[in-house]
């Protein structure tokens, strides 16, 4: 398997792993016994968010907007045959910068959230690059 697609399957990985940080986080915001969790949850106590759970659920919103980008870029690249050593490094720094991006964002770490997200976003342009020149 080409390492870019490798990278798309371990990004999938890592939103599982985002959108049950932000099931945690809700769960816990809400202070919800199990029985209001298993049920349709119309009326679920703790209606506000918390910090935490508000971060988690940016997070993943702005993953899901990246991932957006990335999917259809890589499944591109693997169809027309058009890997390169700057798919392959693009892939890399997408798939590196969201794995630092999700916890510093969850924990409010100036700074290196925004240099996470610039990684990211360079590591899309790249293969973007390669695909349109």
């Amino acid at each position: 398997m080409a390492v870019e697609l490798k990278y798309l399957v371990w990004s999938v990985a890592l939103f599982f792993v985002m959108i049950l940080a932000q099931a945690t986080a809700a769960t816990f915001s809400k202070k919800a016994s199990l029985s209001d969790l298993v049920g349709p949850r119309d009326d679920l106590p703790g209606s506000g968010l918390t910090p935490f759970h508000g971060r988690t659920k940016r997070a993943q919103a702005n993953f899901v907007e990246s991932m957006c980008m990335f999917v259809p870029l890589v499944l591109v690249a693997a169809v027309t045959d058009s890997f390169s050593s700057l798919t392959a490094l693009g892939a890399a720094l997408f798939f590196w910068g969201r794995l630092v991006f999700a916890p510093t964002y969850w924990f409010g770490v100036p700074w290196v959230r925004t240099l996470a997200w610039f990684v990211a976003i360079v590591g899309i342009l790249m293969i973007l690059w390669e695909l349109l020149f």
